[in-house]
């Protein structure tokens, strides 16, 4: 499963906010989500809220925006969110960090 209707609705260095309509009530894919993004070298904490679909990513992008990270965040966002524009993301959580 993944989540097609994602947007970033809030960030700001070192935190993003994702909303997924989708994810409501989804518990086990909330856990699978929160699994996968823990796995990414430089994100620290995942919250989700499945009452309102609210990811809450927390990281460090120094790390996050290692060749070796951006590989396994490039991964996980096209394994979990395909309508994000993996680049772009990618570009966001880096800035600052340069």
């Amino acid at each position: 499963m993944h989540l097609q209707n994602v947007e970033i609705v809030h960030f700001i260095p070192g935190r993003v906010r994702l909303r997924a309509t989708e994810l409501r009530g989804q518990d086990a894919f909330a856990e699978r989500i929160q699994a996968r993004l823990a796995q990414v070298p430089g994100i620290s904490r995942v919250d989700i809220n499945t009452l309102t679909g609210s990811v809450l990513i927390t990281y460090d992008g120094r790390v996050l925006s290692r060749p070796d990270s951006l590989e396994v965040m490039r991964e996980v966002m096209a394994e979990l969110f395909p309508s994000l524009n993996a680049d772009d993301v990618l570009a966001w959580l880096a800035r600052g960090h340069h």
